[in-house]
């Protein structure tokens, strides 16, 4: 085909979701939006969709980068997308499905997992690929021609997994190749400088079969998003469309899709500039599978025998302490990698086979089931048809639930590999803690179904995972990233019956994965809650008694069986539950809330339940209003001046912390 030049955008965030309710946790390090993904929408995601450009005639002209460039986007990140910010996903579809080649030129697949794959076991790297096949099909209609690698880690194993599912090509880095030879010479070894990357490869694998490799241009790509090449996008198409006729083949710049906007503000403008320039002025193609479609490769490449775009190490990074990360401080260890992805990989190979073995005794086939349950997940086919396909006889209510229970505690499993726990410097942070939730998620799915308790043993091997930042170790750190988040089928009901008891018509009937079901009895409640992804239904009665201005006492079973305050409904039913008693039944107005809460504060000591639902409140919209962070900072200085104890508590100290950037009061 020629010459062409273009971008390879990789769009990822982890799952941020608390995994037992399937909401978004609160980010306070995002503030003053609720959490990463919301940041970076606003910051990036969006922005991306149409870019404001000054047109020829001086008139601006929306520019629409996604339609004409190499996409990725990770599934995790898809499904929040879909969820909270669908105007982008849409328009993301609508880009691409339209364009010439449609979404198999533009858009490649990926995992649904952001997992290291060479690290994975084979039938684990078989299904996170299928699950990922199935969720680019039941988007845009067609199979994926290519796949994106999380982190781009490769090995040949890896690569035969894309090959046997149909997968045509994949995306690396240069200094992933080791030698390469034209058709009929010899092998001849090369590294990041020396690889031509303006063509695409061959990989033989194994059995014989290959798949193609096109490599990122390692210089422009490293420059654009690490350097300040971004900010001059006609200098850069310039560049890029000179080196593009002198190799008369392909000049692919690859980097995070979140480059543009979010690590470099104004970055999306700088390669939608350069982008139409190729297009216009140059004439380029900018679609990497545009490209393809026009090559046969011709000549060979031989890969590292294991390698990935940000290790120098292989895939170290991700259970030793390489030297390879980013964040640290000195004075810290990486030690505890290894500890993490042991006790994860023992988590894997203890539970895998008794969810398979339980499977057996429902299903005709459990590797062939879980292998297609990637279709439940993406919402091809509901959870209940899934397993009247896969049941080796007509299942009733509770076989229906039993198979759907071992499959998402074996999708948990799986999400508990997710790369980002072992990027950063200290496993105190949120993205270990996203991993070590899954996990628990899929331990408390085996107890409950199989009667079998791992936990004290997982959480034993955790005991070398030290976190620098917040000088705790193992059974702490599970604790810190856990408890707060774990939530039972009793504890979904009995907040949806105190957000029915307060907030009235305007109580939600869904919460996450969870619908909700609420009638009244005299003075019981009586709260029937199904959790979606494995039908499985509850009804107990409540009783609800408001105990304070913020503060609620659920009871059931006549009270003997279990009592939950209102520390135990989560901060998404406390901010309604605050909104309701400070702007009235029903009010969802969180400025109001917020500056009523504030002006309270100013009037009284501040008690614990008081500083919940301050949390709460700050954290109920998806982003915080000039209004509201006045309301947040007058009442963190109330609430400082009034405390008897003088203090406050780890969550009042992180929203001072990020207020304005910098603790209040000093």
């Amino acid at each position: 085909m020629g010459a062409a030049a273009g971008f390879h955008l990789h769009f990822y965030q982890p799952p941020r979701e608390n995994p037992w309710l399937g909401l978004p946790s609160r980010e306070v390090s995002a503030w003053p939006f609720h959490d990463w993904n919301e940041r970076i929408t606003a910051e990036c995601y969006r922005a991306m969709v149409a870019v404001e450009l000054a047109g020829g005639d001086g008139a601006p002209e929306l520019y629409e980068p996604l339609g004409r460039s190499s996409v990725d986007v990770g599934p995790t990140l898809q499904h929040w997308l879909d969820r909270y910010a669908p105007d982008v996903g849409d328009a993301l579809t609508d880009q691409v499905t339209s364009a010439p080649g449609g979404a198999p030129d533009l858009v490649l697949a990926a995992p649904l997992v952001h997992a290291i794959l060479p690290l994975a076991r084979p039938e684990d790297q078989s299904r996170l690929v299928a699950w990922g096949i199935a969720d680019y099909q039941h988007r845009y209609g067609v199979a994926p021609r290519g796949m994106w690698l999380p982190e781009t880690a490769v090995d040949l194993a890896t690569l035969a997994v894309l090959a046997d599912q149909g997968i045509e090509f994949t995306v690396l880095m240069a200094n992933q190749a080791r030698r390469v030879r034209a058709p009929g010479g010899a092998w001849v070894p090369v590294d990041e400088a020396s690889l031509d990357t303006s063509r695409a490869y061959r990989v033989t694998l194994d059995d014989g079969a290959s798949i193609t490799v096109v490599f990122g241009q390692p210089d422009l790509s490293r420059r654009v998003a690490f350097g300040g090449l971004i900010a001059d996008g006609v200098h850069l198409a310039d560049v890029m469309a000179d080196a593009a006729r002198a190799s008369d083949g392909m000049v692919l710049v690859v980097a995070d899709g979140e480059t543009y906007g979010h690590h470099h503000h104004f970055g999306d403008l700088g390669m939608c500039w350069a982008l139409r320039r190729l297009e216009r002025e140059h004439g380029l193609a900018t679609s990497l599978g545009t490209w393809l479609r026009g090559e046969t490769p011709t000549w060979e490449v031989e890969l590292a025998a294991v390698s990935a775009w940000s290790c120098a190490h292989g895939v170290e990074r991700w259970r030793s302490d390489c030297g390879c990360v980013t964040g640290e401080q000195p004075g810290w260890s990486l030690d505890w990698r290894a500890p993490l992805r042991e006790a994860l990989d023992w988590l894997r190979a203890t539970l895998g086979p008794r969810i398979d073995e339980a499977l057996a005794s429902r299903v005709r086939s459990p590797d062939a089931a879980l292998a297609d349950y990637g279709r439940v997940i993406a919402g091809t086919v509901l959870p209940a048809a899934f397993v009247v396909e896969h049941a080796v006889e007509p299942p009733d209510d509770a076989a229906t639930e039993w198979v759907l229970e071992l499959c998402e505690a074996y999708r948990n499993v799986l999400y508990s590999f997710t790369s980002c726990a072992w990027f950063f410097a200290d496993p105190g942070e949120i993205e270990t803690a996203i991993v070590l939730r899954y996990a628990a998620v899929a331990i408390d799915a085996v107890r409950r179904l199989l009667g079998e308790d791992v936990e004290a043993a997982f959480v034993e091997r955790l005991a070398p995972v030290r976190s620098t930042n917040h000088g705790i170790a193992g059974e702490a750190i599970w604790r810190r990233a856990v408890d707060l988040v774990r939530t039972t089928d009793e504890r979904v009901g009995a907040a949806a019956a105190a957000e029915f008891a307060t907030c009235g018509l305007a109580a939600r009937t869904s919460r996450g994965h969870y619908d909700l079901a609420v009638a009244r009895d005299d003075d019981v409640l009586v709260v029937t809650t199904t959790h979606r992804p494995t039908t499985r239904r509850r009804t107990v009665e409540f009783r609800v008694r408001r105990t304070g201005p913020f503060d609620w006492r659920v009871t059931y079973g006549n009270g003997r069986e279990g009592v939950f305050t209102t520390a135990d409904f989560g901060e998404d039913v406390v901010a309604r539950l605050a909104m309701s008693a400070l702007g009235g039944e029903g009010s969802v107005d969180v400025d109001q809330a917020l500056s009523q809460l504030a002006a309270q504060l100013l009037a009284r000591p501040a008690t614990p339940e008081d500083e919940r639902a301050l949390v709460a409140l700050a954290g109920a919209a998806r982003v915080v209003s000039p209004i509201g962070q006045a309301a947040v900072r007058r009442a963190l200085l109330a609430t400082l001046a009034t405390r008897e104890s003088k203090g406050w508590g780890e969550e009042l100290v992180g929203l001072a912390t990020v207020l304005d950037g910098g603790p209040v009061g000093g």
